[in-house]
């Protein structure tokens, strides 16, 4: 093992032009700390990384130190003893962030750097990631082929945003870069391949643009480097992408950046003076101005951008700045707080740490508009919880361990006995925290009740267990029907609801589940609604006959209607109506669900709701079918109709309904949308499914209508 001042010598050469206001004692001590450990070497490599690439200050490059040495092993107590909180709060941080599988946040950095912010308090800490990553794509070429697929998917679609949020363009720029050489290697090769070959005729080209440059910006005392450079071979891809055209097609292969020396106080001054030297030469495009410095990104970036075109028309883009601006675009918000240091004296880091964060969280908003590393989180409502396998799971802040087994599924939610939160068994009204690993317990004897309801926060868990408490009240219910079923079959008596509406009555209960529930479960005779049945038929028997005109009327349209269905084909005479939900029509296919006040509703098998109620209430589904009589009834079918607002269009619709498929129409409503589109629900009465589909066929015919489906009331 090297010695210390071995290591640090090691360390220090690679980063001497960045050792400005760095306590090179205290990471030589942060050395010392770590330097019995064989993975120094690679601690050493990022370090130098956050050193020179980010312009990391002490506190960071100490954290980063002993936190790639010894990961989640480091015990906080002791850096206390060794550093300062600082250096504490950093790893903090980093010890928080579990293995995830990042496969999960593919394409929604959003999600990612959302959770890093809401378990991270130090935004250093996300530096120290990212000089990780970094470290990991440069590492990548001896790995085998799936894990650099793997590596480079996770660094583009997550990392790469990072690195480009905080400013970090050239970190950002080599990570999309590596990134693509893996993921697109064929493209990468094509493109690489065609800017060496032409290499020579860009540089000549560069040459002869800079020339003219050099010598007014010369005469004009402006002490400057100019470099022009190629656009990355992803930045070109992109292009390539965007503007659907060839290498060869896009015109700004290049950028020319002036680099101005000075002093800070005459920075605007110097590069508007640049700007004027350069549109003088050439002319320039006033929609491609970009003023970056009046004001500076989020990121801190400052630049002006501007694009101008050459004497054989060839589109240039040109970039002013100094030497300060130049550092903090290659190194982001660390690099504009050293500049702060110089010029103010400020010792308070709170300013820039917020920046970052800002940055990282709101990377569309202006700057300035945060003032104090403090500001309330803007995720405090919010809580990530993860499950032993590394899932994550957003939930509510105050939800309890009860409402987070609701929110995985409902069966382990109604099984839930509590769960193991960071390795502690905790009960059901446990409250997670924000970085929770959760293991929910369960057991098969365990079910919902009535006290769960105190504990439960969340809309769905209270619905849940409303559902089960109240299906477990009614368990016995199937039981019951089928006694009473059994009964009236043995008394030559018809089933019928108007029975059991009767017998309902004659025992005082609210709804036929409770009648069913009390015989099912033995607390009501069943020998006594023998009794009743037999006198309630005995009444029926020597009840006057009455001749009342509607209702001999009511019970023709009722038998018309029953006509349409066979539901439960073991009984007679259920009264019926067609769910609202989903609206079927002849030709669906079908099931009955037994409501508790209102009958049987039909439903569609493809309803919303099917499958709720029959996982739920499985003994009041009932088989139903329609009979051949059906296809002689009409159905109101509800139909969606989108398409171009032209004049006319409703009477053409109109009339293909009503007057060349001779059919009802019950309502139109049509709605405008800014006089280009339309979108209408229209209402007509159909035999069944197939006159449906003809019907949405010759909608679907008529010029101008983008969509036509059927939908639900």
């Amino acid at each position: 093992m090297k010695h210390t001042e071995n290591i640090a010598n090691e360390l220090f050469n690679n980063v001497k032009h960045s050792l400005n206001n760095l306590d090179t004692t205290t990471i030589e001590s942060a050395i010392d700390y770590i330097k019995k450990n064989n993975k120094i070497d690679y601690s050493i490599e990022i370090t130098v990384i956050l050193i020179n690439e980010m312009a990391a200050r002490t506190d960071t490059i100490v954290a980063s130190l002993i936190y790639n040495v010894f990961g989640k092993d480091i015990e906080l107590n002791e850096i206390d003893t060794s550093f300062n909180s600082e250096v504490k709060d950093i790893i903090a941080g980093l010890k928080k962030i579990p293995n995830l599988d990042l496969n999960k946040f593919s394409k929604h950095p959003e999600n990612f750097i959302k959770l890093l912010l809401t378990i991270t308090t130090d935004v250093r800490a996300i530096l120290i990631i990212l000089a990780r990553q970094l470290y990991k794509m440069r590492s990548l070429k001896n790995k085998d082929s799936v894990c650099q697929i793997e590596t480079s998917s996770e660094t583009f679609y997550l990392f790469a945003p990072i690195a480009h949020r905080l400013g970090l363009y050239n970190i950002k720029t080599e990570l999309e870069e590596s990134s693509m050489k893996y993921m697109y290697n064929d493209i990468y090769k094509s493109i690489a391949k065609k800017l060496t070959e032409t290499k020579a005729a860009r540089d000549k080209y560069i040459s002869t643009f800079i020339n003219p440059l050099k010598g007014k910006l010369k005469k004009n005392g402006i002490v400057c480097t100019i470099k022009g450079r190629p656009k990355s071979i992803y930045s070109i891809w992109r292009k390539m992408k965007t503007q659907n055209v060839n290498f060869e097609e896009v015109y700004d292969l290049f950028a020319i950046r002036i680099i101005i020396k000075g002093k800070f106080e005459n920075e605007k001054n110097n590069c508007w003076k640049v700007y004027s030297i350069v549109t003088d030469l050439y002319q320039p495009n006033p929609h491609r101005l970009r003023d970056w410095i009046s004001s500076p990104k989020l990121s801190g970036y400052e630049s002006l951008h501007t694009t101008v075109i050459d004497k054989d028309g060839k589109w240039v883009e040109v970039q002013i700045r100094t030497e300060r601006m130049d550092e903090i675009a290659e190194k982001g918000h660390a690099a504009h707080w050293k500049y702060k240091e110089k010029n103010t004296n400020i010792s308070n880091k709170t300013d820039w740490l917020a920046k970052m964060r800002e940055a990282l969280e709101n990377p569309d908003t202006e700057p300035n508009m945060l003032n104090s590393k403090n500001k309330a989180a803007l995720y405090s409502d919010e809580v990530f919880i993860f499950t032993p396998n590394g899932d994550l799971k957003n939930l509510t802040y105050g939800y309890s361990v009860l409402d987070f087994a609701f929110s995985i599924h409902s069966n382990i939610g109604e099984r839930c006995t509590g769960a193991i939160v960071n390795d502690k068994i905790v009960p059901i009204k446990h409250i997670l925290k924000n970085g929770d690993t959760v293991k929910i317990l369960t057991s098969k004897t365990q079910y919902p009740k009535y006290e769960w309801l105190e504990i439960a926060k969340s809309s769905k868990a209270k619905s849940k267990i409303r559902k089960a408490v109240k299906s477990k009240s009614y368990k016995d219910s199937d039981l019951g029907k089928e006694m009473i079923k059994q009964k009236t079959n043995q008394l030559k008596k018809e089933f019928a609801d108007d029975t059991i509406a009767n017998l309902t009555k004659h025992f005082n209960f609210k709804h036929p589940v409770e009648l069913y529930q009390a015989v099912g479960s033995g607390k009501l005779d069943i020998g006594k609604v023998k009794k009743v049945i037999i006198q309630l038929d005995s009444k029926e028997k020597n009840k006057p006959e009455k001749h009342n005109y509607n209702s001999i009327v009511e019970k023709i349209e009722e038998v018309k209607k029953r006509d349409f269905l066979i539901i439960d084909k073991h009984v007679e005479s259920i009264n019926y109506q067609f769910a609202n939900c989903c609206n079927p029509i002849f030709g669906d296919k079908i099931f009955g669900f037994v409501t508790v006040s209102r009958g049987t509703k039909i439903h569609k098998n493809t309803c919303p709701n099917a499958k709720d109620l029959k996982i739920r209430h499985p003994y009041r589904i009932v088989e139903s079918v329609w009979n051949k009589e059906s296809e002689f009834a009409l159905f109101p079918a509800n139909i969606k109709i989108v398409g171009n607002d032209n004049m006319g269009m409703l009477n053409k619709i109109t009339e293909i309904i009503t007057n060349e498929l001779k059919l009802n129409l019950k309502a139109f409503n049509l709605k405008s949308n800014n006089n280009t589109t339309f979108e209408g629900i229209m209402v007509v009465y159909v035999s069944g499914t197939n006159q449906l589909s003809k019907v949405i066929k010759s909608l679907k015919n008529i010029k101008n209508i983008t969509s036509v489906k059927r939908v639900n009331a």
